[in-house]
């Protein structure tokens, strides 16, 4: 009776088909033996490493929680080589961290994962799964949870929030309100390109941190923290020139603007409903066309 292969002969190839394994995956593996030298490191981390400017191919055997640790800092000052390091001590079984990696040209987010393993000389498996694609849906849908769709300014409720938080932190809020309509039918529902032209307008006029938003269908509000009555009337006054002049193509075309103050005192941003009703009615009209 013929015996089967022993276990010596088998080992050659139970590792060819390890590492196999390793280099079929997309995540960028490294082996770490109980000091945290590298082992080992699959095609995909090879690649990565060759594409990202790494010039040295002699990894094996390098420190990777050193070459891990962000320039300047110690590996207990950075969250990811003391994440490592804690795994290779054995005060913990796993770590995880998600972590940016952008280039240049695009951007990119990773997952870390790092796993002991039980295996005489490995210290830990280190994976890093590319998460880019979930990372911008999760942006892109914040950005329609907060953006409005058609001009890019903050919505509504974002303003809302915005200026809360200023109120809560008891600093003044200087307020600014565009409020547009056709002077031949106060209803009529404006053309998208003439919101999203003043709006565009409204946006080059104040960058972060100032809020700019569409409160209504036809009203734009920006909200400056900190802003004195002298300062908001300055604003109030190069909004209203423009205005004047970027909006002054389209026929029938009526602008108000008006702006406020509102003290720290105020409950919250809802005060804001008073504000846009009040800069439809009070502020001076400019016909335009």
């Amino acid at each position: 009776m013929k015996n089967g292969p022993s276990q010596s002969t088998q080992l050659p190839t139970l590792l060819a088909a390890v590492v196999g394994a390793l280099d079929a995956v997309d995540d960028h593996v490294v082996v770490l033996d109980e000091q945290g030298r590298i082992l080992h490191v699959n095609v995909a981390w090879q690649r990565f490493a060759l594409d990202n400017g790494w010039e040295d191919p002699n990894w094996i055997g390098m420190d990777y929680v050193a070459a891990s640790t962000v320039a300047g800092a110690g590996e207990q000052d950075d969250p990811i080589s003391a994440g490592i390091r804690s795994v290779l001590d054995g005060e913990r079984d796993t770590f995880a961290v998600e972590y940016d990696c952008h280039a240049p040209d695009e951007l990119r987010w990773f997952r870390l994962r790092v796993r002991t393993l039980e295996v005489p000389g490995i210290g830990a498996v280190v994976t890093h799964t590319d998460i880019t694609t979930r990372r911008l849906s999760e942006r892109a849908l914040e950005r329609l949870a907060t953006r409005d769709e058609l001009t890019g300014l903050a919505n509504r409720a974002s303003v809302q929030g915005s200026v809360t938080h200023m109120l809560e932190e008891a600093r003044e809020v200087g307020v600014v309100v565009v409020s547009m309509e056709d002077v031949t039918d106060p209803g009529m529902t404006l053309p998208d390109e003439v919101v999203a032209r003043a709006a565009a307008l409204l946006s080059e006029l104040f960058p972060s941190p100032a809020v700019t938003g569409r409160y209504g269908q036809h009203q734009l509000v920006v909200a400056i923290a900190g802003l004195r009555a002298d300062q908001l009337e300055e604003a109030r006054e190069i909004v209203d020139v423009t205005m004047d002049t970027g909006m002054n193509a389209v026929v029938n075309l009526r602008t108000t603007v008006a702006a406020q103050i509102v003290g720290a005192e105020a409950a919250d941003a809802a005060v804001l409903d008073g504000l846009v009703a009040q800069g439809r009615s009070d502020a001076a009209p400019d016909a335009q066309g």
